[in-house]
């Protein structure tokens, strides 16, 4: 019987070692008694130098203080599961799927003895969808925030005004006479000059405001926790670094910019169609200017 019990798990082990995740075992001092070929290749170790090994052996503090966070809840009677990355901050960043679930005793069916866990590498599955994701809400010419984030961040921030009454200020700007540099130089080189005026509004801007194309030549910027006056120092900043500019395809390009803040009451159509008729002001009034409307 002791000797078919033992081809049984010899067979299990050998199945083990042809399924492409991570399956390995810990016991109740969470060493490893056990790891299958991928696990082995992974830690760069052989079956003896894994045996009652612990994480620290292969992974770093960080890491380690959270695998056994897990490995806790496991021989406490808890399967789980969880996302862990590895070298997070380089460029052999690794995502794995970890699924842990304890291993009870033969002959006290209530007794917890180990760990039984199997990782899978999610790495590629995480990047396409971390690259579907900003594709969904980023303009692709520009890089910037597209109209539908920036819907998203506005509605966010209004609820945040709402809740804490923070100031939050919007600037809506529009090349002037892109029409032209279009028909002069070319689109090719027209949108050249879009990514130099959009990497020029991100300079200007602080680093919780918000910056997005609109669409076509007009770009709104989101600031939150900024009143009117902020608001429009900043348009002027980025209103004078464009008219100052030299773009090496079409020379000199001017900026139109409009600028309001919230008002209790508003909704977003309201903070936006104002800002809207603030930049129509700015066109109307001679262009490469602010304006900006209260209410």
């Amino acid at each position: 019987m002791q000797k078919e019990h033992a081809n049984l798990l010899s067979g299990l082990y050998a199945a083990l070692d042809h399924v492409h995740s991570f399956v390995y075992i810990k016991n109740r001092k969470f060493e490893y008694v056990y790891a299958n070929i991928h696990t082995l290749k992974l830690f760069e170790c052989t079956a003896e130098d894994l045996y009652f090994a612990t994480d620290s052996k292969f992974f770093p503090s960080d890491v380690v203080n959270e695998l056994r966070a897990v490995d806790i809840k496991v021989l406490s009677g808890e399967s789980t599961e969880e996302e862990i990355i590895v070298n997070g901050e380089t460029s052999k960043r690794r995502i794995y799927f970890n699924v842990k679930t304890p291993i009870y005793s033969d002959t006290s069916p209530h007794e917890i003895i180990g760990i039984l866990g199997i990782s899978t590498d999610i790495t590629n599955q995480k990047s396409l969808e971390e690259k579907a994701l900003r594709l969904a809400k980023t303009d692709v010419l520009t890089g910037l925030a597209n109209r539908l984030e920036l819907d998203a961040r506005l509605n966010h921030e209004i609820e945040r005004y709402k809740r804490f009454k923070y100031p939050l200020s919007v600037i809506l700007a529009d090349l002037d006479h892109f029409k032209n540099v279009n028909d002069n130089y070319g689109h090719l080189l027209g949108d050249k000059c879009l990514v130099q005026i959009s990497d020029i509004l991100n300079d200007c801007s602080r680093v919780v405001d918000t910056v997005g194309r609109w669409g076509g030549e007009e770009f709104l910027i989101l600031c939150p926790e900024t009143d009117l006056d902020g608001a429009i120092t900043l348009a002027e900043a980025c209103r004078t670094t464009i008219a100052q500019h030299y773009f090496p395809e079409v020379q000199h390009v001017t900026i139109s910019l409009g600028v309001t803040t919230f008002i209790a009451g508003d909704t977003l159509e309201m903070l936006i169609n104002r800002a809207d008729q603030a930049l129509y002001h700015a066109k109307t009034n001679g262009r490469n200017r602010v304006e900006a409307l209260t209410g």
